[in-house]
This record gives structure tokens, sequence and C-alpha cells, in this order.
């Protein structure tokens, strides 16, 4: 493949001038760490049949303290199974139902008393839950229902809080299952009522869709809620670390925005480096248009928790660099003894074995999904809801 010369100098030219600057954000990694901390990773796998998507998730928890590794939640060894239906944002509500329970495990951690729970990913991602398919399903609702529903909303709304402020007293497993059961309960409940005054088939079709995602949401958002508020009631600071990561602070800043990520530029700027970090002010998150959330759970996390932060650290000369997000809470120095804790648990890959330990633990295999749809499909008499677990054509014709 052949470049210009004129378009390679300038790319190269421009570049250059941008990697000093940004060696420059690098501090060295240094000073206390915590004492006890713990570590939170999910896995979920599903197999999409003709009504509904059967779902399989996992959690697993490692608890360090003293230089001792204990893990806790035991991941694959103990997946958690539902079925997924309406079919609808299946893959979506996939990942916030083990986003649900990886919160679960993570406020086990925080009423065990560690200093810092690491998670898997990014905390702005998870306050940009309801700019998906949240608002989605709430335009789909409303282009096709024409009553009043606020009411009805805030009804079911308080509810899904409810149960998700009592989920985090039992162990997290047990706690998982309740929670999902009363969520189904609730979105069950609010179809009814939605529905018991509309003929319309299509409208029925969306509200249903509503229902569920407006509870799941909720009730995510408000278990969300509910962990950042014991963290910063006990002094336990939350972060979320991402191998990969789209974001853009400091391309924006040096105006190579387009060109490449955060984590790309950094990794090439911090090449010589054993190991540095940097900590960056984040953008403040406002509030979404309308969606499937109760409205007062979103004034409430994005009032007391929008703010946040995002740190940069790489913890070996061979090791790339690697994202932290966390609440704005954990500042004044938070950032850098979470970072030296990370450094020395780092493998020589530069990666936080504990981080390792918990994804290989979780992680589930994909054909376990395939196994369980497949044994209630076989097991199931009522010929509706057999057909609704029967493989998919395009299974069915051998094109998995």
């Amino acid at each position: 493949m052949a470049f210009s010369n004129v378009t390679l100098s300038t790319v190269e030219s421009v570049i250059k001038k941008v990697e000093e600057r940004v060696k420059s954000l690098a501090n060295p990694i240094e000073g206390e760490q915590y004492s006890s901390v713990g570590f939170v990773d999910g896995s979920y796998v599903m197999d999409e049949r003709r009504g509904v998507y059967v779902l399989a998730l996992s959690a697993a928890t490692i608890l360090v303290e003293g230089g001792r590794m204990e893990g806790l939640l035991k991941g694959s060894s103990k997946p958690q199974v539902t079925v997924l239906i309406p079919k609808s944002f299946g893959e979506a509500r996939a990942s916030l139902l083990m986003s649900i329970l990886e919160l679960l495990g993570a406020l086990d951690l925080v009423n065990r008393g560690v200093q810092a729970v690491f998670l898997d990913g990014s905390y702005v991602s998870e306050l940009m839950v309801p700019f998906g398919h949240p608002r989605d399903a709430y335009e789909n609702f409303t282009s096709t229902f024409e009553h009043k529903v606020d009411g009805i909303l805030d009804k079911w709304g308080k509810a899904v809080e409810k149960a998700s402020e009592s989920a985090p007293a039992g162990e997290p497993l047990s706690a998982f299952s309740s929670l999902l059961k009363e969520v189904n309960a609730c979105a069950c409940e609010l179809y009814t009522e939605l529905v018991s005054s509309s003929d319309n088939q299509v409208s029925k079709k969306e509200a249903l869709d509503f229902s569920f995602v407006f509870c799941e949401s909720t009730a995510f958002l408000a278990l969300l809620d509910n962990f950042l508020a014991a963290c910063r009631n006990s002094s336990v600071y939350p972060y979320w670390v991402a191998k990969d990561a789209e974001s853009r602070y400091v391309v924006e800043r040096e105006g190579v925005e387009g060109w490449l990520n955060d984590l790309t530029l950094l990794d090439y700027s911090w090449k010589e480096l054993d190991y540095a970090y940097t900590e960056l002010e984040g953008k403040k998150l406002h509030r979404p248009k309308p969606c499937a959330v109760w409205e007062p759970i979103l004034g409430k996390l994005y009032e007391n928790w929008g703010e946040n932060r995002v740190s940069y650290f790489k913890l070996a000369k061979v090791g790339p660099v690697s994202q932290m997000t966390y609440p704005r809470f954990a500042e004044g120095g938070a950032a850098r003894t979470a970072v030296a804790t990370l450094l020395t648990l780092a493998d020589k890959r530069g990666y936080p074995r504990p981080l390792s330990y918990v994804h290989h633990i979780a992680v589930l295999n994909p054909e376990l999904a395939k196994l369980l749809a497949d044994e209630l499909y076989r097991r199931e008499n009522n010929p509706i809801v057999k057909y609704m677990l029967a493989p998919s054509g395009r299974v069915s014709a051998g094109l998995r």
C-alpha cells in the first residue's frame, strides 16, 4: 500500500509534536497503596431462539488483603440462567443484567470493608446506559401509545427502586435471583396497567418492550446509585478499569481527534517508559432526553454522580496503557494510590493479576447457552412456549 510522501510527512510531524507534550503528562507511580481491595468481573452468553433469548450470566469477585487473594463469587462454576422475553434489545439487556450482577458482587465487597473496588469496564459507560436502548424503547412506545402514563410509571419506578435498595442485603447470587424476579413481576404488572385501555396490537407490543426495559434500566441505575452511595459513605473508592477504550480526552486537547484515540496516542508516546500514569478531569454528564427509565432516579444519579475523572496508566515497559474511570469523590490522591496498588499486583505484561483472574474465573463457554436452550426446549410441554424455544430458522438451516 503506497502513501503520499506529503501525507506521511504531515501526519508524522504533527504526531511528533504531540508526542512530546503527551510524554510530559506522565507521572511516576509511587506512594502508598491500599491494604484491602476487591476485584469484580462478569460474563454472559446467550442463544437466540425463535421467540426468546436464553441467557447465562456469571460474576467473579476476589478479595486481596495482606498479600493474600481469596476468591468469593465463583464465576462460571455457578452461572445464573434466565430467559429474555420479549426478545427486543436482547444484547443490550443481557449486558445490563450482567452489570447488575457485577454491582451486587461489588456491594458485597464494600460490605466486607475493602478500601477500594476495581471493576472491569467504564464508569462513564455505566452512566450512559439511558442514552442507548432505553431511549429507543421510549421513542418506539410513545410513537404508538396515546395515553398519559406518568402516574403509572411513578408507581412502578418506586417499586423497582425499593427492590433494588433491598437486594444488597442478601448473598450476591441469591440477591440477583430475587431482584430479577421482582423486576420481571413489576414489568408484567406495569404492562398490564399500560394496556388495560388499549386494543392496538402494535401499542401492546411496544408497551411490553417498554415495560421490561423501563424496569430493568431503573433497577440497574438504582443499584448503581446504591453502590456509589455505599462507597462514599464507607470511604471506599470505586474504579472501573478498561483494557480497550475509545475515549478522546487527550487527543481532543491535542487537536488530533479523528486520527487516534487516547490509548493509541499514549501507547505511542509512553513507549520508552517503564511505568507511568496521568489523571484528567472527565466530562460532566447531563440528563438524556426522555427515555425508558424512572425520571427521579435519573435526576438523582446525574446530580450526585455525574462528575467523573479519568486516569491512564502503564504498569510495565512492554505493557499497554489502560484506562481507569471513577466518580469525582475519588480525588485527593486516591487515583495515585489505586494505580500504585495495581502496580504491586501487575504481572510481567503490565496487567493487574487479580483483574486477569476474575476475568478467567467469570468467563463462560459460549456453548453453554445453546446447551441450556436445547434442554429447556426438550423439556417444555406447552406448545406455544416450545415453539418460542425452538432453534431459529437460520440455525435449523445449519447457518449458525
